[in-house]
């Protein structure tokens, strides 16, 4: 039996308990791949695919009864899963991963896996490569050479949290195609996702480590940005710049400073400058024609109000009157 259902232009359905036809969908899906099949069990086949896309970003829901295996190859794009049923598991050669009921695993694009499953009912968000990157530098994060970890998320916390936001984007697809057609909702679900999948899974650059979020940095490495913001205090340095001088993701680099320093990069590379314009407001003279403002813009503070509530808020009383007295 056989079914086909595109009455919604958003979301495609293949229904079939035939299992030649179950298996040619396979081929004809992963024309790439190496694909294998066991023997259908008493209770025989039945395979249930519904696929929704937000451009070249698809959710699928997929059933299927029979033992599969798939052998990938190395990717652009990620894969995510959500399990809801079955039996599922990955590996390649340095991990086994084994997926229950209700867990999470995103396939690691960048190395050839094997996945294996049975009697499955899953839920699987394919985000472009190109959309990942544009999310990464929205949020700072040097985009060339991003790469994932070993596909488990990072928290329990965070497994639940990309469930419920895959749950909720299905559900909207589901709604009907005024959601899918709809060129503003398209643009937030696609970036939800893309977000999502930054916060969920352990990633970096390829200068960075893939749990760069989280592992501890040398305390050598963090002097290294600190020298570099001292030593550059009166130019235009960025956090990404301090990121790239300590070889770290800009992620890692923050969360090393609030670790150790108990503070941000950015609020590091302020307190520095404001530290010299503090020394510079105390060696000026002002009958030669010193000024505040010319002190502060010296320091990358091109805001004067600002530059004075900073300086009030760490030495307790003007800029103005440092300069003064």
């Amino acid at each position: 039996m056989r079914d086909m259902n595109t009455n919604q232009s958003h979301l495609q359905r293949f229904r079939t308990t035939d299992v030649e036809e179950a298996h040619d969908f396979f081929r004809t899906a992963l024309v790439d791949l190496q694909v294998r099949f066991s023997k259908p069990g008493p209770e025989g086949a039945l395979l249930d695919t519904r696929v929704a896309a937000l451009d070249d970003l698809t959710v699928q829901r997929l059933h299927y009864s029979v033992g599969t295996l798939v052998q990938t190859e190395p990717s652009a794009d990620l894969n995510i899963n959500v399990m809801l049923d079955g039996h599922f598991v990955m590996e390649d050669r340095r991990d086994r991963f084994p997926v229950k009921a209700g867990g999470v695993v995103l396939q690691p694009p960048d190395r050839p896996l094997t996945v294996t499953f049975r009697g499955v009912d899953v839920l699987t968000v394919r985000l472009p490569r190109s959309l990942i990157e544009d999310a990464a530098r929205e949020v700072g994060v040097d985009a060339a050479g991003l790469r994932f970890g070993d596909g488990r998320p990072n928290t329990d916390v965070l497994a639940r949290h990309w469930s419920q936001t895959v749950a909720y984007v299905w559900q909207s697809l589901r709604s009907g195609s005024d959601v899918a057609n709809n060129r503003l909702i398209v643009a937030h679900l696609r970036q939800l996702l893309a977000r999502a999948a930054l916060t969920t899974f352990s990633n970096a650059t390829q200068d960075g480590d893939v749990n760069a979020g989280s592992r501890r940095v040398a305390p050598a490495t963090l002097r290294r940005a600190m020298a570099y913001a001292e030593a550059h205090a009166d130019r235009g340095v960025t956090v990404t710049d301090l990121a790239a001088e300590a070889r770290l993701s800009v992620r890692a680099l923050q969360n090393a400073f609030r670790r150790h320093r108990d503070t941000t990069p950015s609020q590091y590379l302020r307190q520095v400058r404001l530290d010299r314009a503090h020394r510079d407001l105390q060696a000026a003279d002002p009958s030669t024609g010193a000024t505040v403002a010319a002190i502060a813009a010296r320091w990358n503070f091109t805001h004067a109000g600002r530059f004075s509530t900073d300086y009030r808020r760490a030495y307790g009383h003007s800029p103005g009157r440092t300069l003064h007295t």
